[in-house]
């Protein structure tokens, strides 16, 4: 993924924030609901993105599926990062 296709899909502040707390632990999708104060659809809408740019992981366990950030996208962050300053 390009550093633009990166960006792009971080312009929305709602899954920016998703992408920090995610940066920060695994979450399920009623956790984001409840963080976040948003409804089930809009989280899934915008965790399906960030899954098909491969910027974060899920994991099913029983009914629930759970969260992360992707570490690949860790690294391009930190490329992101140097590259800005």
């Amino acid at each position: 993924m390009r550093i633009t296709e990166i960006l792009q899909v971080l312009s929305d502040s709602t899954r920016l924030r998703m992408v920090k707390l995610l940066g920060q632990e695994e979450l399920s999708v009623a956790e984001l609901q409840e963080i976040l104060e948003m409804g089930q659809s809009r989280i899934s809408s915008h965790l399906g993105l960030l899954r098909r740019h491969e910027m974060v992981n899920d994991r099913k366990e029983g009914k629930k599926t759970f969260y992360e950030l992707n570490q690949v996208v860790v690294q391009r962050f930190e490329l992101i990062r140097v590259a800005l300053a």
